[in-house]
């Protein structure tokens, strides 16, 4: 019954894939692509082996899951947990509650939000670069190996993606167009996304310190000239509250906790120290044990966070994966590299740089371990994409004299 279940969601799935290359028939092969090669993956790890990072967390946030939904529909929705690290298996719950448990049918969900990410990510690179750009984004998107195991395991990672994404598209119509919607839309995608992993809240206050600031000095240039917008002005007011909110420890933000803790030392290190566990573990002379070592070591940090696991790392199997993956990251930042003169030159990719720093710096400092490193990287990684979007090249196949283009 619980396949049966599973089964049912992703002929849903698949309808509403069939629908989106309907409506957006430039993207049709690249969305059946990523669908196809995910339902694999997916059905792979439920019938045939054991997927990486398919235990600990994963079972335990499905778990948690059932444990919600045996009390009935009305009870599930009691539990609601706010933006804590419940909230997702709260979500996965109210299906449970109403049809039974099925982990395919979790896993369907994810598939589904994976193939509306991958639109999303092509849609977003649209705005900023050339159709050409923007399908290579979308065919790294459709095959990107951690974007695709995330998108099928009951993990957070996908619904981070896509709000992130979400986000990043209200930044970029604010930076090129302003307006109220793209400040809604932006900030929608950033309280979603915090849904999911309270720490990417972080480039929601980034993206009101910048609105803020922006409108604040067009506040001052209209009071020179005898004039008053209301849409500045309220824009303005809306920012400093918020700010004011966070900045007085009003706002506390999962992982980092107020403001006051995140800029407290000790209660840094010791959270750092409470993370630096397991064979995966950073080095132990990453820990930051004062602020003199914060400065050097933070850079450091967030060196590992995108590259590791090095070669030197390896001590499993599976750890190899974790290799494979830092390569890309590495191939990904070295193409941001040569994108530089464009990234800095645009504002709306400006921002979206800027964004991606700040989640660098939060998520560097505070991870300890690459194998948690290696899922939070993957939160921003569509991002990074669309910043080297220009220089990601072309995949050709020689076959009998003759090109065949993919991209």
């Amino acid at each position: 019954m619980s396949d049966l279940l599973g089964f049912i969601t992703i002929s849903l799935v698949s309808i509403i894939t069939f629908f989106i290359a309907l409506r957006w028939p430039g993207i049709k092969k690249i969305i059946f692509t990523a669908l196809i090669v995910r339902l694999i993956v997916m059905l792979i790890g439920h019938y045939v082996l054991t997927l990486p990072d398919s235990s600990f967390d994963a079972e335990g946030f499905e778990s948690q899951a059932w444990i919600y939904a045996q009390d009935g529909f009305l009870n599930t929705l009691n539990h609601y947990p706010g933006y804590t690290s419940w909230f997702y298996p709260w979500m996965i719950a109210i299906p449970y509650s109403i049809f039974g448990r099925s982990i395919l049918m979790a896993q369907s969900i994810g598939l589904l939000i994976g193939v509306l990410t991958v639109l999303l990510g092509w849609l977003l690179s649209k705005k900023i670069w050339d159709n050409n750009s923007a399908t290579k984004v979308g065919w790294v998107l459709a095959l990107f190996p951690s974007l695709v195991l995330y998108s099928v395991l009951p993990l957070r990672e996908v619904y981070s993606n896509f709000f992130l994404v979400v986000a990043m598209i209200g930044v970029v119509n604010w930076a090129k167009f302003g307006g109220y919607k793209s400040i809604v839309l932006a900030m929608t995608g950033f309280i979603g996304a915090t849904f999911f992993h309270g720490v990417l809240l972080i480039g929601g206050i980034f993206f009101l310190i910048i609105l803020g600031l922006s409108n604040f000095k067009k506040m001052i240039e209209l009071i020179f000239i005898k004039r008053i917008s209301v849409k500045v002005l309220v824009i303005t007011t809306t920012s400093v509250i918020f700010l004011y909110l966070f900045f007085t420890n009003n706002i506390y933000i999962p992982y980092v906790g107020t403001f006051e803790q995140s800029i407290n030392i000790g209660w840094l290190t010791s959270n750092i120290e409470f993370r630096m566990t397991g064979d995966a573990s950073y080095s132990e002379w990453t820990e930051i044990n004062s602020g003199f070592e914060f400065f050097y070591k933070g850079i450091a940090r967030i060196i590992y966070l995108l590259f590791s696991p090095f070669p030197w790392d390896v001590k499993k199997p599976i750890h190899l994966i974790g290799l494979f993956d830092s390569l890309l990251y590495i191939i990904i930042i070295y193409l941001i590299f040569l994108n530089r003169k464009a990234i800095f030159k645009d504002p709306a990719l400006r921002l979206i740089f800027l964004i991606v720093v700040s989640y660098l710096f939060v998520y560097g400092i505070g991870t300890s371990n690459f194998g948690a490193g290696l899922r939070h990287r993957s939160k921003f990684v569509i991002e990074l994409i669309i910043l080297a979007a220009p220089f990601i090249p072309k995949i050709v196949l020689f076959k009998k004299k003759r090109i065949k283009e993919f991209f």
